[in-house]
């Protein structure tokens, strides 16, 4: 009985951590950005303000990686300038493809660095300016990449954002990794009024992987804990 009670626990233990992938954090902060979250130098409001693309190297997962949850961080950039954040309203169409680009060389021309897509991500409606400390979450649909099969590619297709230029005073920033390691962008600002236009960098978004578990796991997990109460029980009676 002993052992039948142990094993039963060993398998709920397993369920709750095959449900939820490990959280997974790729860069590492030195520097800070705003694109494509806490600016806009398109000169409008109104139509695409720009198109951003950022790419993960593969050597950063340790294998097939499942998220539908990803985080943007501020702390570095809180700790270096006063103004960290916020998301500025417009709708960010996120979503990821394997790609060929490296964070060292990505076309900034955009459309050839998506290779297969993995899917979309999510279509994020911002409505008000959103403030946070720390880190900010976003939730999505659930993709699955396999690192075998190419790098990890980000594509955000910015629209109806507010009108706020990289002043380095009335925008946000949040963290970024420069060393071009791990995490490399490129960007096309849409009839930009400050000169930006298309560029490629060796840095990115500190960016964060989650998979958080779906009502049904935790549904059936719930409901194996209480199936464990009467072999609890009738142990406790038999000692």
């Amino acid at each position: 009985m002993r052992f039948r009670v142990l094993f039963a626990i060993i398998g709920l233990v397993f369920f709750a951590t095959a449900s939820r992938a490990t959280d997974l954090t790729i860069g590492s902060a030195d520097n800070f950005n705003c694109y494509p979250f806490t600016c806009n130098d398109s000169g409008t409001n109104t139509g695409q303000s720009a198109e951003y693309q950022q790419v993960y190297g593969s050597s950063a997962f340790s294998g097939i990686t499942t998220f539908n949850t990803l985080t943007f961080y501020d702390s570095y950039t809180a700790s270096q300038i006063p103004n960290a954040g916020p998301i500025i309203p417009g709708t960010y169409a996120i979503s990821f493809f394997y790609t060929a680009a490296t964070p060292g060389s990505i076309d900034p021309t955009l459309a050839p660095n998506e290779g297969t897509s993995i899917g979309a991500f999510s279509s994020l409606q911002v409505d008000q300016p959103l403030t946070f400390t720390d880190s900010i979450s976003f939730a999505g649909n659930t993709l699955s990449y396999d690192p075998t099969m190419g790098n990890l590619l980000m594509d955000v297709i910015v629209t109806n954002q507010e009108s706020l230029p990289n002043d380095g005073v009335s925008n946000g920033y949040l963290d970024q990794d420069s060393t071009g390691v791990n995490i490399g962008s490129a960007y096309d600002v849409t009839d930009d009024v400050t000169g930006v236009g298309n560029a490629a960098n060796s840095f990115g978004l500190v960016t964060g992987f989650t998979a958080v578990p779906e009502p049904s796991s935790l549904l059936l997990l719930g409901t194996g804990l209480l199936g464990l109460g009467p072999l609890l029980r009738r142990r406790i009676r038999l000692v």
